[in-house]
């Protein structure tokens, strides 16, 4: 496999699960792909927890590194106010309304796999060849 360079070093537990999201959203219908986003409505409290905490715990982290997290601040709340839209115009059935439901158990679930990944790397001291090491300070 030929990775990118910004792929270099990512947990095979996060492709895994970023794999199967992209395969979700598209092969799913547009309601389906949408409504997976609406972990969004959630995120800028999220973001900031992390640039602060992620600035403050890890020294390999400098402001640069955070932009993406820093543009979702303001990002994130647009777009999920445009999903919950979306969302609430088109799930109009009650079959529908369960693909909403089930498209965003799909995504806490990518979500909580790479959390549990981190975790087993970072946190239990599990990291499998290749994903990142931070340096030693």
């Amino acid at each position: 496999m030929i990775m990118s360079r910004s792929a270099e070093g990512i947990l095979p537990a996060t492709r895994f699960a970023v794999d199967a999201y992209i395969h979700f959203v598209r092969d799913r219908s547009p309601l389906e792909a949408i409504a997976s986003s609406l972990t969004e409505l959630f995120a800028p409290n999220l973001h900031e927890e992390r640039i602060s905490g992620m600035l403050e715990h890890y020294d390999f982290i400098n402001p640069g590194v955070m932009t993406y997290f820093k543009r979702r601040l303001e990002q994130a709340l647009r777009d999920a106010n445009f999903a919950l839209d979306y969302v609430k115009a088109n799930a109009k059935t009650p079959a529908e309304r369960q693909a909403v439901c089930n498209a965003l158990i799909f995504k806490t679930n990518v979500l909580w796999v790479q959390l549990d990944a981190l975790y087993h790397a970072y946190v239990e001291g599990h990291v499998p060849p290749g994903a990142f090491v931070p340096a030693a300070s």
